[in-house]
């Protein structure tokens, strides 16, 4: 069983696997685990507007990655900062239907975020 990715391991893989996405992460965001997450939640938004299918696709490889042996704080970060705010339907979003895009595992965690927020907001779900 590998080691838990905590936020350092987080920012250090985004570094390896997406350094264009890690170098958005300026002074304001450095070090607070929510908002460096946010920032990949923000390129990954940008590529499902723009419909660059395979950019959306290795941004979700990466999050499911981190998301299999996140700790709990990167695990909260992941549905809070990054799921949460991704838009997959819309007028941008259509073509690329990034939705369909989602491994299995992080299609499951979308699926339980919406569930979670459908609860909260007594069915008005817009995950």
């Amino acid at each position: 069983m590998s080691k838990a990715i905590d936020r350092e391991r987080f920012v250090a893989l985004l570094n390896e696997r997406l350094p264009e996405v890690a170098s958005q992460i300026d002074d304001a965001s450095e070090g607070l685990l929510h908002l460096e997450m946010g920032v990949l939640g923000r390129a990954t938004q940008a590529a499902i507007d723009s419909q660059h299918r395979e950019t959306v696709k290795q941004h979700f490889r990466f999050v499911d990655e981190v998301l299999r042996d996140a700790a709990s704080d990167v695990e909260n970060a992941v549905y809070v900062s990054y799921l949460e705010h991704l838009r997959f339907e819309g007028r941008k979003a259509g073509p690329t239907k990034a939705r369909s895009l989602l491994p299995p595992r992080l299609h499951q965690a979308l699926i339980a975020l919406e569930e979670h927020l459908t609860k909260l907001h007594g069915g008005s779900g817009d995950a």
